[in-house]
């Protein structure tokens, strides 16, 4: 990702210290790639997975707090 993207956008990230920079680099050029590749269903099935995984691996009174601050 440009560095003027990661900017406009917030992207701050700091490889692992196991990667080399090049190495990190080549992933997140990947990851740009598919995500401007993948269709919006495919995306959206992603997203709601990786979401869904978040709140499941919350405690009930942290999703349920959560749940009352969007559901008032």
């Amino acid at each position: 990702m440009s560095k003027i993207k990661e900017e406009l956008i917030g992207y701050e990230y700091e490889p692992s210290e196991w990667i080399e920079p090049v190495y990190a680099n080549m992933v997140n050029e990947l990851i740009e790639y598919q995500v401007y590749s993948m269709s919006l269903s495919e995306l959206m099935a992603r997203v709601t997975k990786q979401m869904t995984d978040e709140y499941y691996s919350n405690s009930y009174e942290n999703m349920s707090a959560k749940y009352k601050e969007v559901f008032k």
